[in-house]
């Protein structure tokens, strides 16, 4: 019995965006061809291509250095890696070539051209979702957290847990068919004296990301028809039922062509009025941060820099109306916001761009600026995200609260005042004073062994035992802080001994000793209560929509009811009861 070798090798392919009127050339760093890469102009089948070659030394490697830093010996050793890369357009009207690349030749390519989550979008197209060996996941909500998972031999993709809302696929490592492919041609078994045998159906591993690793023909003509096969499963196929919106959401690459033509947009529009831009909080505040008493803005200049009980949108926009539209955004960058508890840093110094959240079309596609960074949002994605938002916000809860009232403010800087919805804190408050059996919890924290820094319970506790929390959807789209805010509250309070106890104790201290909740007290209930817009999915920024649905999914993990209530507005002036003489802090510790 004889077999014939496979007449492929595994290569990194990627896609680069290069007009019909742009040379290859171009999708390479100039850098490197100063250092002496090599350009070839080649023929592969009739097509014309680019080959780029050459070699990155380094004499002295790090660790030789080491080596002679802790004695006298500098080991004679060098590292000289090879980089290779194949760009090759199909059609003269592609808007776009193929780079094949091998050794470090990747690193050569301008990032700015790279077609981000090409790859990707082949493997979702073709993936066996039962032969999933690897997966890498963002979660959209917090930008930080990043899951890498791998599974010797591969399983079924529902084994990884992935959400269907709030979490996006960035890396996926699989077994799929390799039908259409040079790795299909496998030779038939002749065993000898016997009838030829039809070969079993043969599946090869692809790594799908910004690039498609998979095995290519070393034949130019069959190597052809791999890229062509390719092109046609990218443009054509839906991605495999169930995984539609995995590639609808992605975050984009700092150097993605759009990124610049975007942060052009927000630059220019980063001004008080601006339709869908508002504040968020910032990832590292999905941390806890303890008490925050007030917020010190810096980067400005002398005339914008001051330190704010409540941070507006106001004041991250009003110092850049001075500055010239398109250094709007970099100025906002240059700027920094630290929490502040008790004269002492709460957090560290973060990026005023950070702290803003902004949403926008550009042809024809869903764009959010959220923390810092760009993504791309899908139609399919956000119709399933509204359709989710709006079945969780329609369940209206048996309790109501009072009308939201005004109150007398005074702008900070121009010492002017006006009259103005009332604050979180003043109607929470005012609910606790006007309302029998309610308390308002709101800015006490309860700390534990698990929260050091101290969690937020609640807003109000109802006569029931219901935890409300509270938020405006006019101001900011501080909802995602609440949503999280609800999810460490629930967990803490069911699955933490010293956390019920203490909040308890809480309880017992904020009603004089009114209220003593039972010994075997458990949440059951968490009420979202909203006013300054209706309780529907347009009233919440793409990505608080995304956190109120894991929040919901987490709660009902939990057995625990998430209801909603809509505050009405009224004109009523309140005015609120003098601060009281600043007093050392009670801590439930």
């Amino acid at each position: 019995m004889t077999r014939q070798a496979a007449d492929t090798n595994k290569t990194s392919l990627y896609r680069v965006n290069l007009t019909a009127k742009q040379k290859e050339i171009e999708a390479i760093q100039e850098k490197y061809l100063q250092k002496g890469f090599e350009p070839k102009h080649l023929s592969i089948d009739g097509h014309d291509a680019l080959l780029v070659y050459g070699s990155i030394t380094n004499e002295q490697p790090d660790w030789a250095k080491h080596v002679n830093s802790l004695s006298d010996f500098l080991p004679p050793v060098g590292n000289n890696t090879s980089a290779g890369v194949l760009i090759i357009r199909l059609d003269e009207d592609h808007e776009f070539c193929y780079a094949l690349s091998w050794g470090m030749g990747h690193i050569t390519l301008e990032q700015k051209y790279i077609d981000t989550g090409f790859g990707l979008r082949f493997a979702l197209r073709r993936a066996d979702a039962d032969q999933i060996s690897a997966l890498t996941t963002h979660a959209l909500d917090t930008l930080p957290k990043t899951a890498r998972m791998s599974v010797m031999g591969g399983t079924s993709l529902r084994s990884y847990g992935l959400e269907e809302i709030g979490e996006v696929i960035s890396r996926l490592v699989g077994r799929i068919p390799a039908d259409g492919l040079s790795s299909d041609v496998k030779p038939t078994v002749t065993p000898k004296g016997r009838k030829t045998k039809p070969p079993a159906k043969k599946f090869i591993t692809v790594k799908g990301a910004d690039s498609l690793g998979i095995p290519l023909a070393k034949k130019a003509s069959a190597l052809l028809d791999d890229l062509r096969f390719i092109h046609t499963v990218v443009e054509t196929e839906k991605p495999a039922e169930g995984l539609e919106h995995l590639e609808n959401t992605h975050p984009l690459q700092p150097k993605n062509p759009k990124t610049k033509e975007l942060n052009a947009k927000l630059s220019e529009l980063l001004q008080t009025g601006t339709k869908r831009l508002a504040l968020c909080w910032p990832s590292e505040w999905d941390d806890e941060v303890g008490d925050i008493s007030n917020f010190e803005i810096s980067g400005f200049g002398r005339k914008w820099d001051t330190t704010v009980d409540e941070l507006e949108l106001s004041d991250l926009v009003d110092p850049l109306a001075a500055t010239a539209p398109e250094n709007r955004l970099q100025r906002l960058k240059s700027a920094r916001v630290q929490g502040i508890n008790s004269g002492s840093a709460a957090s560290r110094a973060i990026s005023g761009d950070r702290w803003i959240t902004f949403e926008t079309e550009l042809n024809d596609e869903r764009f959010v600026f959220h923390r810092g960074r760009w993504y791309n949002v899908g139609g399919a994605y956000l119709e399933l995200l509204r359709d989710r938002v709006d079945r969780i916000l329609s369940k209206k809860s048996p309790e109501s609260l009072p009308p939201w009232p005004q109150m007398k403010k005074t702008r900070k800087r121009t010492g002017e005042e006006y009259i103005g919805p009332a604050t979180e804190g003043v109607y929470n408050d005012h609910v606790a004073t006007q309302t029998s059996g309610y308390y308002s919890l709101d800015r006490k924290l309860i700390y534990t062994q698990q929260h050091p820094r101290g969690f937020e319970a609640c807003d109000i506790l109802t006569p029931n035992n219901a935890l409300v929390h509270v938020k405006r959807l006019d101001d900011s789209v501080s909802a995602s802080h609440l949503f999280n805010q609800a999810i460490v509250s629930a967990e803490a309070l069911r699955r933490q001994v010293d956390a019920l106890e203490k909040f308890r104790e809480r309880v017992r201290t904020v009603s004089n000793g009114s209220r003593d909740l039972p010994a075997d007290f458990r949440v059951k209930e968490v009420v979202l209560a909203f006013t300054g817009g209706a309780a529907e999915a347009g009233s919440l920024f793409t990505f608080s929509q995304v956190t109120l649905t894991r929040c919901a999914q987490r709660l009902e993990e939990l057995e625990i009811s998430l209801t909603v209530i809509e505050i009405p507005e009224s004109d009523e002036l309140f005015t609120p009861p003098p601060a009281p003489v600043p007093t050392k802090k009670t801590k439930i510790n």
